[in-house]
C-alpha cells in the first residue's frame, strides 16, 4: 500500500520519543493504576494518568482518560520486530506487517480503509526493532471500529498468495529506494558494521535477497508464533469510560486464547574493542560522517546521564556539537546526535554531521572529535548544563497535550517492558545529573576502541540534503 507517512518522518519521530519519554512518570508495570506524582511538590506532574489492566489471555490493556481529546487512538503493539527474525528471512516482520493489511474475510482487501475512511479517521502501523503497532484514529464513539477489526485480524489473516506477491514487490521497491537513498545507506552500513552478532545488524525492512525468498509458509508461521493476545498491548487514549472500555475488550479479545511464546535466544553484541569503519560513495549532495558508539539502555544507571549528554551535544543551536562546526568552526550546514534508551537490548550512541559542499568525511570527523574530547576533559558549564535539563523537562510538560503521541509511547513502554522504578523517578535522576557524570560517561563510552565511523562521499549531484535515522517503518 501506499506509505501515509513519509519515511523521512523518522527523525521527528525518534527526537519525539527521546524527549517525551517523562511522560510515563505515573505509567506502573505491575498495577492496575498510576502511581503517585515522582517527587513531592515537583511542579511537574500529569493531569492524565494510565491505568494497567490483564486479561486472563495475557492481552494487556493502558487506558487514559482524556475528556478534552476531540479524538480516541486505538492502538495494539506486538513485542516483535527486526530484532526477533532468524538469518535468511530478515524483514519478514515488515513482511508481514504489510500483509495485516490484505485482509480477512470479514474484512476483505481493501475494507479496512474504506470503514475507517468512511467515519473519518486514520488507521497506518509501523515495524521497528523490537516491535510491531497499529493504530486507528477515529472519534470516541466509533470504538467499536477498531475493536472489530484488530479482534479479527489478530488470528484471521487470510495470507492470499496474489497478496503475498503483491506486497513483496512494494516492500523490494521500498527495499530498493533505501539502497538509493545514500544517507539511509550510510546508517544501514555503520550499524551492520557495529553489530557483528545482535540483530540490530540487519536492517528493519530486511536485506533484498531475504525478502525474495521469504514465502508464504514463513509469513504464517511469523504470524502463528507472534500474533496473540499474550504478545500483545492495547493501549487507548482519549475520552474513555473505562468500565464500559474493559467491557468492550473482553468482549472482542476474551474468547481469542493465549497462545504459546516460543522462547527465542537473542544472541548479545560481545564488547568492541578496536575502531570499525565503513565506507559509502554514492551520488550524494553533501558529504556526512558518522559516528556510533555502543551504549546501555534504560536499565544502566548510567542512562539519564547518556540522556543530558546527548542533550548537552545536539539540543539545539546552543549545543557543543551546532556551535562547534556551524558558527566556531563552519565546516557543516547540520550537526547532531542523539541517543535512545529505550529499546530492547543496547544501542548506539551516535552523531553525524553533514558538511558544506567541499567538506571532506575526514575533516568532519576532526570536528566531531575535537567536540568529543572537550566533553571527556572539560565539564561542560552549569548554564549549558541546566539548560539541558530544562530543555528536556520542558518537553515532558508540552507533549502532554498529544493523545495520540503518548499512546505511542505508553505502547513503546509496555512494548518493551520498561520498569517502574524508570519511569517513577524519571524527573528526579535527570535533575540529579551533574557536569562530573556527563564527563564521566563521554569518557567510558565515547571511546575510539568503541567506536565506528561511516563516511559518505558523494560521487554527484542527487537531491536535497537529508538524513535518514535508523529504525522504524511507517507503512
Amino acid at each position: 500500500m501506499t506509505d501515509r507517512f513519509p519515511r523521512q518522518a523518522r527523525p521527528a519521530f525518534q527526537l519525539f520519543f527521546r524527549l517525551v519519554l517523562p511522560i510515563f512518570l505515573l505509567f506502573s508495570g505491575n498495577q492496575a493504576h498510576a502511581t503517585t506524582p515522582p517527587t513531592a511538590g515537583s511542579p511537574l506532574s500529569l493531569a492524565l494518568k494510565p491505568h494497567l489492566h490483564h486479561f486472563k489471555n495475557g492481552l494487556t490493556l493502558v487506558t487514559v482518560n482524556d475528556p478534552y481529546s476531540p479524538t480516541l487512538t486505538f492502538q495494539i503493539w506486538y513485542r516483535v520486530g527486526s530484532r526477533n527474525e532468524h538469518r535468511g528471512r530478515t524483514g519478514i516482520s515488515h513482511f508481514n506487517e504489510h500483509m495485516m493489511f490484505t485482509g480477512t474475510k470479514k474484512f476483505p482487501h481493501g475494507k479496512l480503509d474504506t470503514l475507517i475512511n468512511g467515519v473519518g479517521g486514520q488507521l497506518n502501523a509501523f515495524t521497528d526493532y523490537d516491535f510491531t503497532a497499529y493504530f486507528e484514529n477515529v472519534a470516541p464513539d466509533r470504538i467499536d471500529l477498531p475493536l472489530a477489526i484488530e479482534s479479527d485480524r489478530m488470528t484471521h489473516l487470510l495470507l492470499s498468495p496474489d497478496q503475498v506477491e503483491r506486497e513483496r514487490n512494494i516492500v523490494l521497491e521500498e527495499r530498493r529506494n533505501d539502497y538509493d537513498d545514500p544517507t539511509q545507506k550510510l546508517v544501514e552500513k555503520v550499524y551492520a558494521t557495529a553489530y557483528a552478532v545482535h540483530p540490530y545488524h540487519n536492517p528493519v525492512i530486511g536485506w533484498e535477497k531475504d525478502i525474495q525468498h521469504t514465502t508464504r509458509r514463513d509469513i504464517l508461521n511469523y504470524y502463528r508464533a507472534h500474533y496473540m493476545p499474550n504478545n500483545a498491548t492495547i493501549v487507548v487514549v482519549g475520552p474513555v469510560d473505562e468500565e464500559t472500555l474493559v467491557k468492550k475488550i473482553r468482549s472482542y479479545f476474551g474468547s481469542i486464547p493465549r497462545g504459546r511464546l516460543a522462547k527465542v535466544r537473542i544472541p548479545a553484541e560481545p564488547p568492541q574493542h578496536h575502531l570499525r569503519m565503513t565506507v559509502v560513495r554514492k551520488p550524494a549532495m553533501l558529504p556526512i560522517t558518522m559516528m556510533a558508539f555502543h551504549t546501555p539502555n534504560f536499565r544502566s544507571r548510567d542512562a539519564m546521564a547518556l540522556v543530558v549528554l546527548a542533550q548537552v551535544l545536539s539540543g539545539g543551536r546552543t549545543s557543543l556539537l551546532y556551535q562547534d562546526m556551524i558558527y566556531r568552526h563552519p565546516v557543516a550546514v547540520d550537526a547532531e546526535g542523539s541517543y535512545d534508551p529505550l529499546t530492547a537490548d543496547p544501542g548506539l550512541f551516535y552523531f553525524y554531521a553533514q558538511g558544506l559542499p567541499k567538506t571532506s568525511p575526514p575533516l568532519l570527523r576532526k570536528r566531531l572529535d575535537a567536540v568529543i574530547k572537550k566533553v571527556k576533559t572539560t565539564p561542560v558549564s552549569l548554564d549549558l548544563l541546566e539548560s539541558a535539563k530544562k530543555q528536556i523537562l520542558t518537553q515532558f510538560v508540552m507533549n502532554q497535550e498529544s493523545a495520540f503521541g503518548m499512546g505511542m509511547l505508553l505502547g513503546m513502554m509496555s512494548a518493551d517492558r520498561v520498569p517502574m522504578s524508570y519511569l517513577t523517578h524519571y524527573v528526579r535522576n535527570i535533575q540529579a545529573v551533574t557536569a562530573g557524570d556527563v564527563m564521566r560517561v563521554a569518557r567510558r563510552y565515547l571511546r575510539k576502541t568503541n567506536e565506528t565511523v561511516g563516511y559518505l562521499f558523494p560521487t554527484g549531484p542527487l537531491r536535497r540534503p537529508t538524513f535518514s535515522h535508523p529504525g522504524r517503518i511507517v507503512r
